[in-house]
C-alpha cells in the first residue's frame, strides 16, 4: 500500500480506532500518525472523546426493555 497522505488517514481514523480495516490498512494509518504530528493530535483527541464517552456510558442505567425495543424498531425496517 502507498503512503497514506492525511486525507486518506482522516478518512479511516474512526475504523482505525475501533481496528476494522485491514492489517496492511492499520499499518498504514499507524505509520501516517507516526509522521504527521497533526493528524497525531486529532486521532489523541478522537481516542480520548471515544475513551470519556465509553466510559460515561458505562454508568448510565438503561431500561430494562430497551434493547428489546431497539430490536422490535430495527425488525420493522
Amino acid at each position: 500500500m502507498p503512503e497514506m497522505d492525511c486525507t486518506e488517514a482522516f478518512k479511516r481514523l474512526d475504523d482505525f480506532l475501533d481496528r476494522q480495516l485491514t492489517s496492511e490498512e492499520m499499518e498504514a494509518v499507524k505509520l501516517h500518525l507516526q509522521k504527521c504530528q497533526c493528524c497525531a493530535e486529532e486521532f489523541q483527541f478522537e481516542e480520548s472523546l471515544i475513551r470519556s464517552l465509553r466510559s460515561k456510558l458505562a454508568h448510565i442505567d438503561l431500561p430494562c426493555d430497551l434493547l428489546q425495543k431497539m430490536k422490535n424498531a430495527l425488525d420493522q425496517l
